[in-house]
């Protein structure tokens, strides 16, 4: 189909530009859920960080800033539901203190802490990967119990609440499902 001089002269439209894309000239190349998992992603890890400074503790653990990633990235896998995120760390947290109470410590203690967790959230239906990174570290630093169970219930908890508002302000649905 032959096209017209009219077609070829024309201007091309202009893009509507986001708010961020105003300040970030890249973010107008990259797909909105990019953008929104980048900054969800800094927004959830600067609520524990927040929340760790308002409670003089260190809330911003590798295993959590890796949790929000997944969540970010992939809201509608399953291992970014709810069950999984919270259900995963917490398993892995209780088979980590029960083997810390039978005595056993170090890394070779971690191995099988790991190991244990890992078959327990399969076998629950609560497979997390950040869960198993929760269990080497709580049984290479055996934190106290009190301080830090509470921290990392907080910590996932938060994680999912600031993806809820991040999703709904995008007007997607997340969590896919709760239990």
């Amino acid at each position: 189909m032959p096209r017209t001089q009219e077609a070829v002269d024309a201007p091309p439209r202009p893009t509507k530009r986001s708010p961020v894309s105003r300040w970030i000239p890249v973010a107008s190349r990259l797909p909105p859920r990019t953008v929104a998992a980048a900054l969800t992603t800094s927004a959830g890890l600067a609520v524990l960080v927040a929340l760790g400074a308002l409670m003089h503790q260190t809330v911003l653990v590798p295993p959590l800033a890796a949790t929000m990633a997944i969540v970010t990235a992939t809201p509608e896998s399953p291992l970014a539901q709810p069950r999984h995120i919270i259900g995963g760390h917490m398993l892995s947290c209780l088979v980590c203190f029960a083997v810390l109470t039978l005595g056993w410590h170090g890394p070779w203690a971690a191995v099988v802490a790991c190991g244990v967790a890992c078959g327990l959230v399969l076998f629950l239906g609560a497979a997390h990967p950040p869960a198993m990174a929760t269990a080497v570290m709580i049984m290479l630093t055996e934190p106290r119990a009190t301080r830090f169970v509470p921290l990392l219930a907080a910590g996932a908890a938060l994680l999912v609440a600031v993806q809820m508002v991040s999703a709904r302000l995008r007007r997607e649905v997340y969590p896919v499902f709760w239990w």
